[in-house]
């Protein structure tokens, strides 16, 4: 009988399934990668750092965040945007979602600004120990015909 209750107690622990990710509350990361804007018309390496919240649903996400986004190009200032998401849980432990938003960018030394609308897609994992991963496309259609496409990877903390 102790064997049966041992080896049952050792088969549950076992079976148990690893403890799913929890996407809610507020975040903070930062990015890195590519941009290509055809306002200055070239590709330049971007970065920028950005808070967000997030509300889980069960199989579902939805979540803000705010970014501020800049280059190593002259010319090419810095972008902010605004923009919300939604996901959809691809296992207990990744995120796959769209996001859709404002955002604006300016031209460094001009005085420029430039609003736009801002759409994309990514995949974020939990790391374990509040961190998590990503990968994000964007595409921005700014005003005076201008438009831009970011790929993006990102490193973050979840309180």
């Amino acid at each position: 009988m102790k064997k049966m209750i041992l080896a049952s107690l050792a088969a549950l622990c076992f079976a148990t399934p690893a403890l799913a990710a929890d996407f809610t509350g507020p975040r903070v990361g930062v990015t890195a990668g590519f941009a290509d804007d055809d306002f200055a018309g070239f590709e330049a390496f971007t970065y920028g750092v950005n808070v967000g919240y997030d509300y889980d649903l069960g199989k579902t996400v939805i979540g803000g965040t705010l970014e501020y986004q800049d280059s190593e190009e002259d010319g090419l200032g810095r972008d902010l945007s605004a923009t919300a998401r939604f996901g959809v849980k691809a296992t207990d432990k990744v995120l796959v979602y769209a996001l859709g938003g404002y955002t604006n960018l300016s031209a460094e030394g001009t005085g420029i600004e430039l609003d736009g609308v801002r759409v994309g897609a990514g995949v974020e994992a939990d790391l374990g120990k509040n961190i998590f991963g990503g990968i994000e496309y964007r595409y921005s259609d700014y005003e005076l015909d201008v438009d831009g496409h970011q790929m993006v990877l990102g490193l973050g903390y979840r309180f």
